[in-house]
């Protein structure tokens, strides 16, 4: 099932649309202008909050936090330290790695039962744009949003030359 993240680029705070395979937009996300915990939401198109997040402010390397509906933490995000970008998820207690090419446009998110997400970033594109492929629809929201909260964590390096104790 493939979904597409694009990222709108003027705007003040971050904003992204999920689209399906048809181009119909399915969920969005807005983050909170000149927020320092990094707090965004995913909602549907009726602007129902299905998850949102927020980065710990303090720490050496980036985690992030993500929370369902009814404000419970499901996700916890951790950047390692490493020349490619690897990431250790916990998802519902179920442990997941993200591991990515080492220019940082393509990432697989595997869990116990294999890989259960590919993602490509395209590469000519205005604004950040990714291509998802989400091969086990379980906690299917979530992974898309995951995908949204790993480009946070690397624009947030990119733009802090690597430093990442607080914003």
């Amino acid at each position: 099932m493939k979904f597409y993240v694009k990222q709108k680029v003027f705007s003040f705070k971050d904003s992204f649309k999920v689209f399906d395979e048809n181009q119909t937009p399915v969920y969005q996300v807005t983050g909170k202008f000149l927020s320092l915990k990094n707090k965004m939401e995913l909602q549907d198109m009726s602007g129902n909050i299905r998850y949102r997040s927020d980065k710990k402010v303090i720490s050496i390397l980036p985690t992030y936090y993500i929370y369902d509906e009814s404000g419970k933490q499901v996700v916890t995000v951790k950047k390692k330290f490493s020349i490619k970008p690897k990431f250790d998820v916990d998802i519902y207690g179920e442990h997941a790695k993200i591991s990515g090419s080492f220019w940082q446009y393509n990432f697989e998110i595997e869990t116990d039962r294999g890989i259960v997400a590919t993602i490509r970033k395209k590469l000519l594109s205005f604004g950040d744009s990714y291509e998802i492929d989400i091969v086990d629809d379980k906690n299917l929201e979530l992974l898309l949003y995951l995908v949204i909260v790993i480009d946070q964590v690397l624009h947030e390096e990119k733009n802090h030359g690597g430093s990442s104790s607080s914003n």
